[in-house]
């Protein structure tokens, strides 16, 4: 069948109908953009909440869900246990699943202990500059406004309670190329963050049971190697 020729009056009417659709769309994008800059401002003060709330603590202690997407490899692995800090500059992640899996910033170094991979092996580094890679917390809320590009996403739910949703983008990219953050509306502590790593890993970690200004031990803080291990020390 030979297509339909449409007369010319029919187009003209349909040209009269589809012109001011352009022009509506039009002006619609012309005064979307007019709305960005006070969602940016939201997010900003979201963060700048958070970040207010966390150097005001002395200890905050919670639990953590991980999950660490290894995209190259086409590899999931996931684990739970502790998280706890105490300002300015001690922090841990002591895992229950795997077992014995650690991460600890005892303020001079930070020891990362794995023996679900490898139990003779022990990664040290200098505390200062390498901590941000798991301390989330302190990574994202020191000077936010002047380390990020942040837009507001809206309230949503997580793990029953509300929450501001922000995405975030580090001005240097080297530590990580954006992040998810989840905010707590009423405490206004982070309960969640999707990192998306510079090697396209991404790492996602929910806290629930949130303690602050408890009581944290000192061996909280501290790791000594094993016997017979290696530490190898970058």
């Amino acid at each position: 069948m030979s297509p339909r020729l449409e007369r010319p009056d029919r187009w003209r009417d349909r040209r009269r109908f589809v012109l001011p659709v352009f022009f509506v769309l039009g002006a619609v994008a012309a005064t979307a953009p007019a709305s960005l800059p006070a969602q940016d401002e939201r997010a900003y003060e979201v963060l700048e909440a958070a970040s207010e709330r966390y150097w005001g603590l002395n200890t905050l202690c919670a639990h953590f869900h991980q999950q660490i997407e290894v995209t190259l490899l086409g590899q999931t692995r996931s684990g739970e246990g502790t998280l706890c800090q105490r300002q300015p500059a001690e922090f841990s992640m002591r895992f229950s699943d795997p077992e014995g899996d650690l991460v600890v910033v005892d303020g001079e170094f930070l020891w990362t202990f794995y023996p679900s991979m490898d139990a003779k092996q022990v990664m040290r580094f200098e505390a200062a500059g390498a901590e941000g890679r798991f301390n989330f917390y302190k990574n994202l809320l020191e000077d936010p406004r002047g380390r990020f590009d942040a837009r507001y996403e809206g309230i949503e739910d997580l793990a029953g309670r509300p929450s501001h949703k922000l995405t975030v983008t580090p001005h240097d990219r080297d530590a990580f190329r954006s992040a998810v953050v989840w905010v707590d509306a009423e405490s206004d502590l982070i309960t969640g963050v999707d990192v998306h790593d510079a090697n396209e890993s991404i790492r996602r970690v929910r806290l629930t049971d949130m303690r602050v200004d408890v009581d944290v031990p000192d061996d909280e803080f501290r790791f000594v190697p094993p016997p017979g291990a290696r530490v190898m020390t970058r």
